[in-house]
């Protein structure tokens, strides 16, 4: 029971962080160059993109608190109610690394969440140093969850939190930023200024999820040795099993961004193919969502599971 309701809670935590830093690594970096005049309907799209922060940063405090009490319950072996206590929390909160990392992490939450709600009191779109504010705290946000992964208990730590940082920011970038691309995406159909930005929005996306997966594939070739050790261990353990099917998602995931790429090269960008087009693309990016919920349910359950190394 403790176990499931781990997996859960680390899953909606670490899929909020993710999206988080992906919507806002969006709109800095895909949106945020584009060489067109602001109109109405891509204000619309970012504004859309601020209350979707607003909603997924009050996720990631939920949940933060969710995995803290269950991992007081881990640690102190107390049932649900005796480890709810004020007592209780403090002491893992104040003298476990564990407690370290969440004061900072729930710290950031809240600047963060302070600062999405204040950006959406006006009736235009959120300015930019408001935003570039944002990136940078979710990424931040992002990236200190390395700090409890099992990468920061490996022997090489300096080399293993390195490349758990790069693999958490590389995937926030791509996975997270999918979602934020399907709400761009959306409009695009009925608005002729949204849809004279897509090939434009749709080539930075690409190129953006091309670097990505190039410092995925590093960072996982980094993270899998040392936490795995052989090929023999990947096959014959519960956490190398559980990595394989993930390697085997990223695999479908990759396949379906580069099917995206050659399409967007091939495509006549005309009135008489948009429409087919953008139905095609927006499939994709489903189809890629739904994969990387999946991926982020294995890194949940893989959070729980000790790695082949130390089984």
């Amino acid at each position: 029971m403790l176990i499931a309701l781990l997996i859960v809670a680390r899953a909606v935590h670490i899929a909020a962080s993710i999206l988080i830093a992906g919507s806002f690594t969006f709109e800095v970096v895909v949106l945020g160059f584009t060489s067109v005049p602001e109109c109405n309907d891509l204000r619309g799209v970012k504004r859309k993109l601020f209350r979707l922060a607003v909603w997924i940063l009050l996720a990631a405090l939920v949940s933060a608190v969710l995995w803290f009490w269950l991992e007081v319950v881990s640690m102190t072996g107390l049932s649900f109610v005796d480890s709810f206590s004020a007592s209780t929390w403090k002491i893992v909160l104040l003298e476990t690394v564990f407690g370290h990392v969440w004061q900072f992490r729930l710290g950031v939450i809240a600047v963060a969440l302070a600062l999405a709600v204040s950006g959406l009191a006006g009736n235009d779109a959120p300015r930019r140093p408001a935003i570039l504010a944002l990136w940078l705290l979710s990424v931040v946000l992002l990236v200190s969850l390395a700090w409890i992964s099992h990468a920061a208990a490996a022997g090489v730590q300096p080399i293993s939190l390195i490349g758990d940082a790069l693999h958490l920011c590389a995937a926030g970038a791509w996975i997270g930023g999918l979602v934020p691309l399907a709400i761009f995406l959306a409009p695009a159909q009925v608005s002729s200024a949204i849809a004279k930005i897509v090939p434009l929005v749709l080539g930075r996306f690409s190129t953006l999820s091309l670097c990505c997966v190039s410092v995925l594939i590093a960072s996982g070739i980094s993270n899998s040795w040392l936490l795995v050790g052989s090929i023999h261990a990947l096959v014959t353990t519960r956490y190398g099993c559980l990595l394989v099917f993930k390697l085997a998602l990223f695999g479908i995931l990759v396949g379906f961004g580069a099917r995206n790429r050659l399409a967007i090269k091939a495509s006549a960008w005309t009135a008489q193919t948009r429409s087919r087009f953008l139905q095609q693309i927006r499939r994709n990016v489903v189809s890629e969502i739904c994969l990387g919920a999946a991926v982020v349910v294995i890194v949940a359950c893989l959070g729980v599971t000790p790695p082949a190394r130390h089984p």
